[in-house]
């Protein structure tokens, strides 16, 4: 007993020392101030008018599926491997620049095409409500840009206090100007905020990390074209995994029957707030080994091993966080959103069903391929399952409704998950004892 003990305490102990209670913190307040923030939105806006800006805020994440390019995501790639801190400020100043100056022309075309959008009748304020919430998306660009930077530097405590400090500064702002203002200040909030704290953080990390570094010759050609394939990739991978959230609101406010398409889409988004938060889970887990994965991409034994402890950690956390949240759905829904948002609860339970399949199961392999470089699979996986998720819901929205998406959200995701574990294990356990990836 005592053995078994000391071991645990260790392994806790080593865990502290990579930094994973800063990264759950740092995700763990984004997830929870987000969560509590919507519960005060909700009390401050109609249900027509949350519905709407559940709407306006969907198309919005359209838009920043093509944010910087992607290029983001290179940064917890290609800054970890750097040898020096001169070549990490190579790629930081490459991504940094490219991705902002992307982002301008990305918004000038995003608000040309959100004005001349016919949206349905019930969402009439979008038209002048989703270009002031465009502006906003350089700023969040910049911002995700440099908390990925304090991960790729191994710099944790920063992280969580950077994404402490951005999340609840976006909420308390959104939450005073909605009072004062309703819905277009709800929706001005993220500007005021995001522009703030981009500039601050710019700041920030050059202080922290390159000062004094002397200044870094621009990446040749090969390295930008390494950088700007593994980007778009990622791009492409992610967007197409997002896309299944964002199209499941855009189809149930393009094809229900229901007259008030604004309370149907203010039901989806209550009843999703739960299983959509259980993504902190897996993805702490995941922003915390995946720089370890990447430093040993090409070690298939060590891979082997430490990816069986990652993935029964990730899915035994999520079913027993699941189990909880379904057996209490009902007064967690009645307590939290009140008596008018109670018809959620059934859709709430099936989309519990579909976050365990996608965060407990899917989740781990399609983040460690990603992030030892084999994007591609994880691509071409969830296209499919993207397509498969519209031509099914096309089907099912006008006879089933928001249940009809649930359902539907819980087949294409066990379908991906099981051809990505198929795809993990022929790539890393499967007569590869001493292979190294090519």
């Amino acid at each position: 007993m005592g053995s078994i003990y000391e071991k645990l305490k260790d392994q806790l102990v080593s865990i502290k020392d990579k930094g994973a209670f800063y990264i759950f913190f740092g995700n763990f307040t984004i997830k929870f101030i987000a969560f509590f923030g919507s519960v005060f939105i909700v009390g401050i806006l109609s249900k027509d008018e949350y519905g709407t800006l559940g709407y306006v805020e969907n198309l919005f994440s359209y838009a920043y599926l093509f944010a910087g390019l992607g290029m983001t995501n290179a940064l917890l790639r290609y800054v970890v491997l750097a040898d020096t801190l001169q070549e990490k400020k190579q790629y930081y100043s490459y991504i940094i620049s490219r991705s902002f100056i992307f982002n301008i022309f990305l918004v000038a075309i995003a608000c040309v095409v959100a004005i001349l959008y016919p949206h349905p009748e019930g969402f009439k304020p979008a038209t002048f409500l989703l270009p002031l919430l465009l502006l906003s998306l350089p700023f969040h660009s910049l911002v995700d840009s440099n908390t990925c930077l304090y991960r790729a530097m191994f710099n944790n405590k920063r992280f969580a206090l950077a994404t402490c400090i951005t999340a609840s500064s976006i909420i308390v702002t959104k939450y005073i100007l909605a009072r004062f203002f309703s819905l277009p200040g709800a929706v001005f909030a993220s500007l005021a905020v995001y522009s703030v704290v981009a500039v601050v953080l710019c700041l920030a990390v050059r202080r922290r990390f390159f000062a004094g570094v002397e200044k870094a010759p621009p990446l040749i050609r090969e390295q930008k074209n390494t950088v700007i394939k593994y980007s778009l990739q990622y791009m492409v991978t992610n967007g197409i995994w997002a896309l299944f959230m964002l199209n499941d609101i855009f189809l149930l406010g393009r094809l229900t029957k229901d007259a008030s398409v604004a309370s149907v889409v203010a039901n989806y988004k209550v009843a999703y707030v739960f299983p959509g938060n259980l993504s902190l889970i897996s993805t702490s887990i995941g922003v915390l080994v995946a720089p370890f994965f990447v430093r040993r991409e090409s070690d298939y034994p060590w891979v082997r091993k430490a990816y069986k402890k990652t993935y029964l950690a990730t899915a035994g956390i999520v079913l027993c966080a699941v189990l909880v949240l379904y057996i209490f759905a009902e007064p967690l829904i009645s307590l939290l959103y009140g008596e008018k948002y109670i018809d959620a609860v059934p859709v709430m339970r099936v989309l519990l069903i579909a976050a365990f399949i996608n965060n407990g199961i899917r989740y781990t392999n399609a983040h460690l391929l990603s992030s030892m470089g084999q994007v591609k699979y994880n691509m071409y996986i969830s296209l499919a399952g993207v397509l498969m998720q519209v031509a099914i819901n096309i089907q099912v929205i006008p006879r089933f409704g928001a249940i009809g998406v649930a359902y539907t959200s819980v087949g294409v995701y066990s379908l991906m998950a099981i051809a990505l574990l198929i795809v993990f294990y022929n790539k890393y356990f499967r007569n590869t004892p001493n292979k190294t990836l090519g």
